[in-house]
């Protein structure tokens, strides 16, 4: 019997979950799914530019589990890009977010956020206010906004 896999640890929470080819002319274009923690495994290896090594620590996987997750990911995105497919961003149980831990800009107080909150549904606990800001980006590259709150 296998081993049960372990939980994989993801700090950047995707906004968008779809991306694919623009096209008018054809009906029905073939889509494949990119889990969250296959993101999280390019993210740090392509973007950030850490080491198997450094990023299998950050996820809390073995190194030779986080080649294996961005390896995959990496044929995954390849075949969407030459064969012309939609990239679903698809969550599975094995994910578990990394604490964020959060200011809210009216009365300063700073909290950590409880894991399966919406970012759109924060409210200070001290003022009760929705003025709420991440503490820190998920990483060098993040291009996400500060505030947690946001619309798109």
């Amino acid at each position: 019997m296998a081993r049960p896999p372990k939980k994989r640890k993801v700090k950047h929470r995707p906004r968008f979950f779809e991306f694919g080819p623009y096209c008018n002319f054809y009906e029905h274009i073939s889509s494949i799914d990119l889990t969250v923690d296959q993101l999280e495994a390019m993210r740090l290896s392509d973007l950030e530019g850490y080491s198997q090594e450094k990023a299998a620590e950050i996820m809390h996987v073995s190194r030779q589990t986080f080649g294996r997750i961005v390896e995959q990911a990496r044929k995954i995105v390849t075949d969407a890009l030459i064969n012309g497919k939609k990239i679903k961003i698809v969550y599975d149980k094995h994910i578990e977010f990394i604490p964020r831990e959060v200011k809210c800009i009216e009365c300063g107080y700073e909290w950590v956020l409880a894991d399966g909150i919406e970012d759109n549904n924060i409210v200070c606990p001290n003022c009760g206010k929705s003025e709420v800001i991440k503490r820190q980006r998920c990483g060098t590259y993040c291009q996400c906004p500060l505030r947690v709150n946001s619309k798109i």
